[in-house]
């Protein structure tokens, strides 16, 4: 899974990349939890068994939300488990791809026996794999570089949005608004042009991208529904372009004509729906993932056979359940 685009509860993430230097790590031996960094479709920690004693949650945005939620599942989860619990992050309200490495760096100096965070650029990538020769187990979610990772399967994410928009009456065509044309983007992107080219009523008319970055979503909207008049649903795995989706439907007079498949219930997305300018939203497991990687990282500690890749449960909401969904921890 590609780092290019993290649809993750924070779909609006507007990443800041960043080089870093490490400092001289300590060797494996020095940690009880050390284990191979090596990734296959399953792994199988090198260790001597030893439970997992201590974990650092790296988040990208404590306050948001979603993330607030992935966050407190995590702890609850590492009690439960007996494992010391800390969690770092930015404090202020956007994300900050530099501060976050100097916490996993910062982590990995204090020899956590694991660190968890979400990869926002391709930066992660070498910090995370000095963790790991440092005996540190690493998990991520919604993108590559951790020892674990916990995230979306994207093609299967395409048929998904596919098989909730075939339930509309009538022909459906679709406008795609992806982050790029390469990565998880292009994944869902191809998922859902399949997916629909095995139904009778849903055709791609068109795509544009925008680097899952907010201010391109208006335009981009506009000009999706200018190139492509016969679009009658739009459709993203990004929750950055919600606001100017939703923008753009109400300054064309198309709310009722023009539905959108969001991306998260934030950002907008729930009132989306409720309103009836969104037909549903794409909603993730939330709470699940949180222990979900948490676990993953213990029972690699203690010399489990562990998957790679762990698909993050989902699901399109829709107004008729929508709410019931994120009362049970969905978002």
């Amino acid at each position: 899974m590609s780092t290019q685009n993290r649809a993750l509860p924070y779909r609006l993430l507007l990443v800041t990349t960043c080089a870093s230097t490490l400092a001289v790590l300590s060797a494996c031996a020095a940690n009880p939890n050390a284990g191979s960094t090596s990734q296959t479709n399953t792994t199988k920690a090198t260790t001597t068994g030893a439970p997992l004693t201590s974990a650092e949650f790296v988040n990208p945005l404590p306050q948001y939300p979603a993330w607030r939620t992935i966050g407190d599942c995590m702890a609850n989860e590492a009690k439960t488990r007996g494992i010391d619990f800390t969690e770092s992050g930015p404090t202020g309200g956007t994300l900050d791809a530099t501060k976050m490495i100097q916490q996993i760096q910062q982590a990995t100096a204090s020899k956590k026996g694991a660190i968890i965070t979400f990869p926002a650029s391709d930066a992660f990538t070498p910090v995370l794999q000095q963790a790991q020769k440092a005996g540190i187990i690493t998990g991520s979610l919604y993108g590559d570089g951790g020892d674990v990772v916990v995230g979306p399967n994207y093609a299967e994410l395409g048929k998904m949005f596919v098989d909730a928009i075939a339930k509309r009456p009538g022909q459906q065509n679709l406008g795609l608004m992806a982050q790029s044309d390469t990565g998880q983007a292009k994944q869902w992107a191809d998922g859902v042009e399949a997916a629909a080219k095995a139904t009778t009523n849903v055709k791609v008319v068109g795509t544009v991208y925008t680097n899952d970055d907010a201010a391109k979503a208006l335009d981009q909207a506009n000009a999706l529904l200018t190139a492509h008049p016969e679009i009658n649903v739009i459709a993203s795995h990004m929750g950055s372009v919600t606001p100017g989706v939703v923008a753009a439907i109400k300054a064309r007079k198309l709310v009722g004509k023009v539905v959108f498949v969001a991306s998260g219930a934030d950002n907008g997305g729930k009132e989306a729906v409720a309103d009836g300018i969104a037909y549903g939203a794409w909603l993730q497991g939330l709470c699940d993932e949180g222990k979900t990687v948490l676990d993953a990282v213990a029972d690699k500690a203690e010399g489990k056979t562990v998957a790679a890749h762990i698909d993050a449960k989902e699901t399109i909401g829709t107004k008729d359940d929508l709410t019931s969904l994120i009362g049970q921890g969905w978002g």
